[in-house]
């Protein structure tokens, strides 16, 4: 452990950190699918959604780019309580919204909020997880992704038909209140990164080959993701002509596998390293793809679950082998990069399949060209990573070289 206080025992700061990423999930999520409830009850029009998630989204991108150059100034848990505190405050706003502009302003201050909060809370989980037991921490957390995708968001699509759009935001502003409370109570100081070595200027940070290099298979990965993660369903309703009545199925099955196959990445570049879980989760979720390219050598059940799975997987696997980047000082301001990376990837992906796929009312056209990209960004990924780990080596090779000389001088 790097904090110098008495540490929070694992299994509740797992509790800790899993909540809170169920929380970021479930904000992030929640607008698209209540989507037509909200028009039906503030008044506007149902195309004017993607306004809100816009403004999520930038926000989120700014509060990233001014937490990278000033989280490790703070005590890590103090940054997370007062995130928590805004999070919750910003959400509370959200259900009291009256019009379009006002949900649009309270859906921009939670973006503010959401990213410092998600890039404190994973810090807090590194700096407290060794490196050899890293991806089956994060493993775990990362399951409140499958969990809020499962339970969460039926969950909140229940509550708002029965008691009303507001709702689901009461709900997850009373959870990210208890969560805030908990960790007040729970969670320990976290300044250790404070007493090491002087903290590199942000653009320093971004010098190191090793971090350009992180940030590019992070955008990558979430780049071409996200090329069809928000298509899936409409493709296959339009296209395959799936069951409307078993789509909630499909997505539960896929999650459930999404969630297993996790811990087992986890554990895996635990022990072996990340190379092949990744080249093994690329593999599949390549092989998920080829219902977009019309071969359906599998059945498009198996390929979605296929998909999902090879997602989950890559994206554990490269977040373990991605927080090993980054020294103390300099570890919340790379986890804020990573997510300001990560918001810009699923923003310009979603934008660009709009613009591929068109607006043509019937069966999505132009979907082999998406998949095409997203099957390159796909096996890009295994590439960018041998990239990424000789960088690290070259650099670890280095570290001493450079103790030695500053301690001479």
């Amino acid at each position: 452990m790097t904090n110098t206080h008495q540490a929070l025992p694992p299994h509740r700061l797992l509790l800790l950190i899993g909540a809170l990423q169920c929380i970021y999930v479930l904000d992030f999520m929640l607008v698209l699918p209540l989507g037509p409830d909200l028009a039906a009850a503030l008044g506007f029009q149902a195309n004017q959604v993607a306004w809100l998630t816009a403004a999520y989204t930038t926000a989120s991108l700014l509060a990233g780019l001014a937490a990278m150059t000033r989280l490790d100034r703070f005590d890590r848990r103090h940054a997370l309580l007062a995130s928590l505190t805004g999070l919750t405050t910003a959400l509370l706003a959200c259900a009291a919204s009256q019009s379009f502009v006002t949900l649009l302003i309270a859906r921009t201050a939670a973006g503010l909020f959401a990213a410092p909060a998600i890039a404190s809370g994973m810090t807090i989980l590194i700096d407290n997880t060794p490196p050899p037991q890293r991806g089956s921490a994060i493993a775990r957390v990362m399951g409140g992704f499958a969990l809020a995708t499962i339970a969460g968001i039926p969950l909140s699509l229940e509550l708002s038909a029965r008691l009303g759009w507001q709702a689901p935001f009461l709900c997850i502003a009373g959870l990210a209140l208890a969560l805030c409370l908990s960790a007040a109570g729970l969670l320990p100081a976290q300044r250790a990164h404070l007493a090491g070595p002087a903290r590199p200027a942000p653009l320093r940070l971004l010098m190191r080959p090793a971090v350009r290099a992180a940030s590019l298979l992070q955008g990558i990965n979430q780049f071409t993701a996200f090329l069809v993660i928000p298509n899936f369903a409409a493709f296959y309703l339009l296209n395959l002509n799936f069951p409307r009545g078993r789509l909630g199925l499909l997505y539960l099955g896929g999650g459930v596998v999404a969630l297993i196959t996790m811990q087992l990445a986890g554990h895996a570049c635990d022990r072996r390293g990340p190379r092949l879980p990744i080249i093994l989760a690329s593999l599949a979720f390549s092989l998920g793809l080829l219902p977009f390219f019309d071969v359906m050598a599998l059945p498009a059940t198996l390929c979605f679950i296929l998909f999902m799975a090879g997602n989950a997987a890559r994206n554990v696997s490269l977040a373990a082998t991605l927080s090993l980047i980054p020294a103390p000082p300099e570890r919340a301001g790379f986890m804020a990069l990573l997510k300001l990376v990560q918001d810009l990837g699923v923003a310009l992906a979603s934008g660009f399949a709009a613009l591929v796929l068109g607006n043509t009312g019937g069966p999505l056209k132009h979907t082999a060209e998406l998949a095409s990209l997203t099957l390159f960004g796909a096996l890009l990924v295994p590439i960018l990573l041998g990239r990424l780990q000789r960088h690290r080596s070259v650099e670890a090779a280095r570290a001493p070289l450079a103790a030695s000389a500053s301690h001479q001088s």
